[in-house]
Order: C-alpha cells, then sequence, then structure tokens
C-alpha cells in the first residue's frame, strides 16, 4: 500500500463512523416487530431488575425482553439482554446466521447498531466503558455508549490505570481524569522511502491538542511530502490536495546535484507552534541524511552525505479541519566537501 492509499485509508474511517450513525438512526426508525423464535409477549420469568424498577424477562421460547410494572416495553426477540449505562441494554440477536451484539433502550430501539461479535464491560480508573469487537477491530464507549474515538482499533487492552490502543502503525495510552479521558503517550512508527522512523510523544501540554487519528494524518503526509522532495515528483504531492507552491524540494537551485537518495531519518518530533485565527498550528520535524551524488567543480561526479531537516506545518484544532500548510528543508544549500589545496612554499 503506498502513502497516498494509506492516507486515503485512514481518512475513510470518518466515512464508517457516519454509515455507522446511519445504521444507527435506521434501527431506530424501524417499527417494533411482535416476538420472534416461536415466543410471545408473555412474561414467563424476571430475570433480573434494576434501580428504575425495569425487568429484564424471558419468555415461553427463552426470547428476553423488557418490562415495567407488568407493562412490556421492549417485546421478547433478543437472545440475551445485560443493563448497561442509563436506561440501555446490551442485546443480542442472530442475523444472518450468527450472534451480533449492539445496544438497545428500554423502549427496544437499537442505538449501538448489531454488528459487533461480542460487547464487553471494561473499568478504568474508577469509571466505566465497552469495548466491542468486530471482525478483529475494536471500538470504545463510554458508559453511555457514545464513541470515546472516531477510529475503530486493532488491539484494545484495559488496565486498572491506563487504556492501551494499537492501529497499524500506532500505539496510544490514555489514563482517566476529572475531565475523562487524558491522552498519555504515543508511539508512532512508519517509513519513508523505505527507511524507518519513530516518533514518541510523552509531553501532556503537546497531547492534549492532538488525537491519534491527527498525528497519522499528519505523519503519513509528511511521508508523501518528503518523498515527493527527494524525488522531484509532483504527482504524488498534488494529489493531496495543496498548494504545491508552498512545498519547496531539496537545493532546488543546485544545478549540479544529479541524484538526491535519503539514507536514514535519525529524528522525528512534533510541536505545537502557536495559533492562526483560532486554530493551532503543529509542526513535524524530521531529521533526514541523504546522500548527493553531484558534479564538482573539476567535472568529475562525486558524492556527499547532508544532513536535512524537513519542516511540514499543519493548521487545525480537531481530525475533521485538519490540513498541511508548508514544508521546506533545511539547509538551502548544499553542504560540499572543501577540495584540497596544495601550497607551494616559494
Amino acid at each position: 500500500m503506498n502513502k497516498r492509499t494509506r492516507l486515503i485509508v485512514s481518512l475513510l474511517f470518518v466515512v464508517l463512523i457516519i454509515l455507522a450513525v446511519a445504521i444507527t438512526r435506521f434501527y431506530l426508525n424501524v417499527p417494533k416487530s411482535p416476538a420472534v423464535n416461536g415466543g410471545s409477549d408473555t412474561v414467563e420469568k424476571i430475570v433480573v431488575s434494576n434501580d428504575e424498577e425495569y425487568s429484564i424477562f424471558t419468555d415461553s421460547a427463552g426470547n428476553c425482553g423488557i418490562v415495567q410494572s407488568g407493562r412490556i416495553t421492549a417485546v421478547p426477540e433478543w437472545q440475551s439482554l445485560e443493563f448497561a449505562g442509563d436506561y440501555l441494554c446490551i442485546a443480542s440477536k442472530r442475523i444472518g446466521g450468527s450472534m451480533k451484539y449492539g445496544c438497545i433502550d428500554f423502549d427496544g430501539n437499537a442505538v449501538v447498531p448489531f454488528v459487533y461479535s461480542k460487547i464487553e464491560k471494561e473499568i478504568m480508573g474508577g469509571s466505566v466503558f465497552y469495548c466491542a469487537e468486530s471482525d478483529g477491530s475494536f471500538v470504545v464507549y463510554d458508559s453511555d455508549f457514545t464513541p470515546c474515538f472516531n477510529t475503530a482499533w486493532q488491539s484494545c487492552e484495559f488496565t486498572e490505570d491506563e487504556l492501551h490502543l494499537r492501529d497499524n502503525n500506532g500505539s496510544y495510552t490514555y489514563v482517566m481524569s476529572k475531565d475523562g479521558l487524558l491522552f498519555k503517550s504515543a508511539n508512532y512508527s512508519g517509513s519513508i522511502m523505505n527507511r524507518p522512523y519513530e516518533l514518541n510523544i510523552y509531553s501532556r501540554v503537546l497531547l492534549s491538542k492532538l488525537s491519534p487519528v491527527m498525528i497519522e494524518q499528519m505523519m503519513k503526509f509528511t511521508e508523501i511530502y518528503i518523498e515527493y522532495a527527494f524525488r522531484k515528483d509532483d504527482d504524488e504531492i498534488s494529489k493531496a490536495g495543496v498548494d504545491m507552491r508552498n512545498f519547496s524540494m531539496i537545493f532546488p537551485d543546485s544545478d549540479e546535484i544529479m541524484s538526491r537518495r535519503l539514507i536514514a531519518i535519525p529524528e522525528v518530533h512534533v510541536y505545537n507552534v502557536g495559533t492562526e485565527n483560532g486554530e493551532a498550528l503543529h509542526e513535524v520535524s524530521v531529521s533526514a541524511d541523504a546522500e548527493l551524488l553531484y558534479t564538482a567543480e573539476n567535472g568529475e561526479t562525486e558524492k556527499c552525505t547532508n544532513t536535512l531537516k524537513a519542516s511540514v506545518r499543519f493548521r487545525g484544532s480537531y481530525e475533521t479541519n485538519l490540513e498541511a500548510v508548508s514544508g521546506s528543508f533545511e539547509p538551502q544549500i548544499p553542504d560540499y566537501p572543501q577540495e584540497e589545496t596544495t601550497n607551494i612554499i616559494q
């Protein structure tokens, strides 16, 4: 998968979230059907009750529903029900031959779509969360079943004090604070032109202005820009939808350079560099070792190594409005080795 494709894939999850909301709204608007699987609307057995006088019951066929003071509020069409959150239940039903889990309110309306193979309750820092799994992807919900992140994860691990999340490129840690989840650390692994690099962020101040999706969006574009600057290929960066005039090449006026090759990426950092029109400004700084093949003054083809610094600036406070605004390299003039001179004593 090339850099541009990975950038597009990272943005597709926003579309998936919108689709999930649409599915939820579909469930909300579908009229409730009578009991299925041979069941009835008769309360056979009360399974458990909560403090609001709602009870989960089973009918004669073993299907689950919800009743309050003798009035059935959710017909028994569910394989299982479990109280969760305020006026919510984790529910399961067989769809397409497999058991799927979602969430309903006490009137039987779906508020979380039935697309998960399981939903598990988790306790972290004294707060309740729910981790829902579907085809090896995980979505984290809060106690009211509001998604905590606008993305799914490859792994989701709760400990007593921390939440550890991982996707294709990064691992991210959260802890609880009085204001909710607090971004504690980010570790991102990427590559540019087959040269690997690591980004580690531990500053709570910086992380308070970022999200995992923002970090990944910035790094994926930075990869595209640096490859563009080395290869002089306008196609990739123009497809990213940025103003190319704000993104400079490496030594663009040095006609003696025959080729530029990326050797290694020793350091990568992210900084917050203020605000502009009310939006946060971020900068990705990349240290890059480059091998230059050039024509020396004597006409010979020579080779040297320069350490370059790429600075890529972004504007935006949220995942949905983050945009790349400029990119540049320093130094602007290559550092060639000094030619040896011979001193002649008169």
